[in-house]
């Protein structure tokens, strides 16, 4: 700029020769040209403009015809907003203070909307009156129009999230729209019927009636995925001009909820701001308030099928063949009953009575003491062929009935007894008909014995031949049935461990919506016990079908692996690296020796015949503590303290779909002749007789992991103090979720917004970095290690990094912390919480991160 000004022509202007400047203006031209801070002087009558080199963005086209232009003329187009304090400068002597002003200016072709925060101060010349002004800026046009759209996006995320129900959810998009009339001047949202046919759901800056809100103005039919479409020129109307004086010239049209190849659910029509241009920000900004919108409708619509399948269950329970009820509280009251029920002890009022009360005619015949007897130990009953005297009309005479009943206690989070769960049948006329036959037999028996005394003992003997050979079809049937069920067990539990898993998610996902109804919460804690005690049975199933006969002892699984060296290179090859690490003060377990080290080795030649090609082979041994929140997750363990050993290799991995074969008798997946398919069944059944537990993790291309975890013995041992983690809590920072299963994705948002975080989401990393170029503050990036895609997870980091300097990453990943060895290693310093993950080592591990990032 100095070079600028000092070729410039000065003569034509009221300033004359430089050489004749008053000093004053020499002094502040000095000041502003080394400056690397924004900054402009004026000087004269006619502010004649000066600036420095960091002033040139702001001037965009009007430099360098700017220089010694008058201050009026530079820019007319602002003239009326800074003209007074200009005044008050030249006039008054007093400095002025602006702090993101908005000013609409024409430096790139095109009127902008800008803002700048600036003072002007007045400069006095060598007479001693003011000559000049002084001005210090910062524009800040990105960072007050980025704060405005994310407060967009908030005020719509709030609203989406208490809404209940497509209504509530339609009438929130329509308040969240209003709230920016800057960036969305007029706003409207159609959604697509089951024919096709668009129809406006929501408005907002522009009236129902206004003829441009037909859907055929905008040719909706245009829209088949994820792309949003820009008109360039507005249809004829007189359209809505939000916060500004004019309308829009420029539609964008967004989908909601699109998928490649699939039409989406609506579509968001928007008029643009006119004096913004249609960047990729913009666009971006208004894809994430189409896909909040599509989110908002997918989950008002999955509520809406949830409360159709509680219905459903509530009538099936009610048209049950059995009788059934529920209970609560030590006085019994009746919360639920079905018609089979009412059959059995009359039709009357049951509903919030206590049992007590509702049936005193069955005092003292044991059902009321039974009750209570259940409720204070919290251990079931089951009767058969049980008399109950009942009057089932009234006024009616007492009738005796018989039951089959099962008394089952129900326990709340904490694990105390609040009810229990009645399940039965009416057996009266089957009781009655064995009755009459006992009595039968009983005199048919009391003729022959008249008859002959030796028919009498022939049917003895017969009778003790038949029962030794039923005695022995038993025997053989038993153990047919155990040569089947250790055949058949796997199969059987990971089918039924499915269904379960499907049954209790829904329930979980139920909890959260019956929040409040304490008769709703009670059949969901009804159906969870019922999904605990499949869980128990698969458990059961699986022990019952794979024991061994063991020698335990206490020894040091370090030492241990250290002395399978030489054995395991042997094995293995030279092909394979081996890396073993083995923590220090590794606690000692109790274990069959042989055995665990022949079921390492079984899981190093499978890792072996994994990688063809060579690799790596990790073994590593750690002490592990296993949470409350982990078992409730995992119904064959128990918490404590126990043994990590883990084995990691680098080969094919596991498709997905037979992750929850590999451990059935016989199942394997290499060709036939190579093995026998028993390997991991025998280290699963070893570590399951062994009081322990067994993980597999494994992801396509990248490697499995196998860990064993082995209960903790403290013999010969010192005792180890556990170290405690701290409470776990949340914060109110930024979070940009990036995962590509949709249900750990959708899991994980809801942990992160519970602790109070605000969250954002991407299914890959290509879309991740969209929303970081987006603009939108973001403090933690919380991605998965693998993603599908051409983008992958460490480099979308870096990208982020370069981007967002400031921004703290975390990683996660179904691999051993200090153990992954895979393609694409994570650098150092790198974070890292690997899967399964609670809630608290969530919270904790975020805090972590976040304040490793402003610690000093």
């Amino acid at each position: 700029m100095a070079r600028l000004m000092r070729a410039h022509d000065w003569s034509a202007t009221t300033l004359g020769d430089p050489d004749c400047w008053p000093n004053a203006l020499k002094v502040a031209l000095r000041l502003l040209l080394t400056s690397r801070f924004e900054m402009w002087l004026g000087w004269g009558s006619d502010i004649h403009f000066f600036y420095n080199d960091a002033y040139r963005p702001t001037l965009g086209n009007k430099h360098p015809q700017s220089l010694g232009t008058p201050t009026r003329i530079l820019w007319a187009e602002i003239w009326d907003d800074i003209k007074d304090r200009l005044a008050t400068v030249y006039e008054q002597g007093q400095s002025t203070w602006d702090r993101a002003l908005l000013l609409v200016l024409e430096r790139n072709g095109y009127r902008e909307e800008t803002y700048h925060t600036f003072s002007y101060s007045p400069l006095i010349g060598d007479t001693g009156a003011v000559e000049g002004v002084f001005c210090a800026v910062s524009e800040e046009t990105d960072r007050v129009i980025s704060e405005r759209r994310l407060e967009s996006l908030r005020e719509l995320a709030s609203g989406l999230a208490a809404a209940q129900g497509r209504t509530q959810v339609v009438e929130a998009v329509q308040t969240g729209l209003a709230h920016n009339r800057s960036d969305l001047p007029f706003s409207i949202v159609y959604l697509f019927g089951e024919d096709g046919a668009p129809q406006m759901a929501a408005h907002a800056g522009i009236a129902a009636d206004h003829p441009l809100t037909s859907a055929e103005c905008w040719s909706l039919d245009r829209l088949s995925d994820n792309n949003a479409i820009l008109v360039e020129d507005a249809p004829p109307g007189d359209l809505p001009t939000g916060n500004w004086d004019r309308s829009p010239s420029r539609i964008a049209i967004v989908p909601l909820g699109a998928q490649v190849g699939h039409r989406p659910r609506g579509a968001l029509v928007v008029g643009l701001n006119p004096y913004r241009p249609a960047s990729d920000q913009y666009l971006s900004f208004l894809d994430l308030l189409g896909g909040q919108i599509a989110s908002g409708l997918a989950s008002a619509d999955a509520l809406e099928a949830r409360t159709r399948e509680r219905d459903r269950v509530r009538d099936l329970f009610r048209q049950a063949p059995s009788f059934m009820c529920i209970v609560t509280g030590p006085d019994h009251r009746f919360e639920l009953v079905n018609n089979a029920y009412l059959q059995l002890v009359g039709h009357r009022d049951l509903i919030g009575l206590s049992a007590r009360e509702a049936l005193p005619e069955i005092a003292g015949q044991g059902y009321f003491e039974r009750l209570d007897h259940v409720y204070s130990t919290g251990e079931p009953y089951i009767g058969r062929n049980v008399p109950v005297i009942v009057e089932r009309q009234p006024g009616a005479a007492p009738e005796e009935r018989f039951v089959h009943v099962v008394y089952q206690p129900i326990r709340g989070e904490d694990g105390r007894v609040t009810g229990i769960f009645v399940d039965g049948y009416d057996v009266t006329h089957q009781k009655r008909a064995e009755d009459q036959l006992h009595q039968l037999n009983e005199t048919l028996e009391h003729r022959v014995a008249e008859r002959t005394e030796e028919l009498r003992a022939a049917l003895e003997k017969l009778h003790h031949e038949a029962a030794e050979r039923a005695t022995m079809e038993r025997a053989l049937q038993q153990a047919q049935k155990l040569e089947a069920l250790g055949k058949l067990t796997g199969g059987v539990a990971h089918d039924f461990n499915n269904l379960l898993q499907v049954i209790s998610g829904n329930l979980q996902l139920l909890t959260r919506d019956v929040v409040g109804n304490p008769r709703a919460e009670k059949r969901v804690e009804n159906a969870m016990a019922g999904v605990t005690r499949g869980a128990k049975l698969a458990s059961q199933l699986l022990a019952f079908g794979r024991r061994q006969p063991l020698e335990p002892k206490v020894i040091n699984l370090g030492r241990l692996v250290r002395s399978m060296d030489d054995l395991l290179r042997r094995s293995i090859g030279e092909d394979v690296e081996i890396e073993t690490i083995v923590a220090g003060g590794l606690w000692n377990t109790l274990i069959d020796p042989s055995q665990i080290e022949n079921a390492i080795l079984n899981l190093a030649i499978n890792a072996r015949d994994a990688m063809a090609n060579g690799g790596r082979l990790t073994i590593e041994a750690s002490n592990a503590f296993l949470d409350d929140e982990y078992c409730r997750q995992h119904e064959d363990v128990n918490p404590g303290q126990y043994v990590m050993i883990a084995v990691t290799d680098t080969g094919s991995g596991i498709p997905r779909e037979l992750i929850d074969q590999v451990f059935e008798p016989f199942f394997s997946t290499k060709p036939e002749g190579k093995g026998t398919g028993l390997g991991l069944s025998m280290v699963h059944g070893l570590v399951k007789q062994s009081g322990g537990h067994v993980k597999i993790y494994s992801e396509v291309d990248e490697g499995t992991t196998i860990r064993m975890y082995l209960p903790r013995s403290a013999e010969d041992e010192d005792i180890v103090t556990e170290i405690s983690a701290g409470p776990a809590r949340g914060g109110s920072e930024t979070v940009l979720v990036v995962e590509d299963d949709d249900e750990v994705r959708e899991t994980t948002v809801a942990l992160l917004t519970e602790l109070g975080y605000r969250v954002l989401k991407s299914r890959d990393a290509l879309s991740a970095l969209s929303v970081v170029d987006s603009g939108i503050p973001i403090d933690l990036l919380f991605t998965d290690v693998v993603m599908p895609g051409p983008l992958r997870s460490p480099e979308l980091a870096r990208k982020a990094k370069e981007r967002l300097p400031e921004i703290a990453v975390l990683f996660t990943s179904g691999y051993t912390e200090n153990a992954i060895v895979h393609h694409g290693r994570l650098d150092p310093g790198v974070e890292l919480l690997s899967k399964p993950y609670t809630r608290e080592a969530l919270a904790r591990k975020v805090r972590h991160v976040l304040g490793s990032r402003t610690a000093p």
